[in-house]
């Protein structure tokens, strides 16, 4: 069984209610894409409501608002939220995403999607809907993100390596492209399986490559540098 919650070095997430559970590509997702500057922070499908945090934590300055649709999912970030010290800065929806009506415009999307498509879904209704794609097909989530950026925001998004030109094709149809690109390999020698995507119009599109784990099962020293104020145990 998952532990029930999960600490981090400023926050900890409560997660016995969510059927998504805190793990490595939302860390990464996080850590990667959240840097200060942006004001205004979207972050779709929050689950636990992890990337919020780390983006309250990140962006000082940002205010984060954090939609899911799962009604016990919601309760348990707002819970969270409320429990950590940038309470006043994140505000969390229980909405369907592709309906939420919203005027505010956002410099930063975060979505850690439910991206399997094509494998066995699971007979658990919740867990399904939270890691298989469904109704939050990958065209309705850019469609929703491009509406919700600003002229000049990102998005920022994690999905298998497979899926990689399928979101590159669908992100083109709404006037974005990458502006950044890191592989990411869990373990060595074993082959990369994520990618981490940014989202911009008129991406630049640099590349890069983390490694989260070294042959010997060490944490590489990129990972740990990328999640240093994070993780307890770096």
């Amino acid at each position: 069984m998952p532990n029930p919650w999960f600490r981090f070095k400023q926050f900890t997430v409560h997660q016995d209610r969510c059927a998504m559970k805190v793990g490595t590509d939302g860390v990464l997702l996080g850590a990667w894409a959240c840097q200060p500057g942006p004001l205004r922070i979207l972050d779709i499908g929050t689950g636990t409501g992890l990337l919020a945090l780390i983006a309250a934590q990140r962006c000082p300055q940002a205010l984060i608002d954090a939609v899911e649709l799962d009604p016990d999912a919601a309760q348990q970030a707002a819970e969270n939220a409320a429990g950590s010290r940038w309470a006043g800065r994140i505000s969390v929806h229980h909405a369907d995403i592709r309906h939420w009506s919203t005027d505010a415009r956002y410099d930063l999307v975060l979505c850690n999607p439910p991206f399997y498509s094509g494998h066995p879904v699971s007979r658990n209704a919740r867990v399904a809907s939270a890691k298989h794609e469904g109704s939050l097909e990958l065209g309705a989530l850019l469609d929703a993100t491009c509406q919700l950026l600003v002229p000049d925001g990102r998005a920022c998004l994690v999905v298998p390596l497979e899926r990689q030109d399928q979101l590159e094709r669908s992100a083109a149809r709404y006037g974005l492209s990458p502006s950044r690109l890191c592989v990411v390999r869990h373990q060595l020698p074993k082959p990369p399986k994520r990618v981490l995507v940014e989202l911009a119009r008129g991406g630049a599109g640099s590349r890069e490559e983390l490694v989260v784990q070294l042959a010997s099962g060490a944490f590489s020293p990129g990972y740990q540098a990328l999640l240093s104020d994070l993780e307890l145990h770096f």
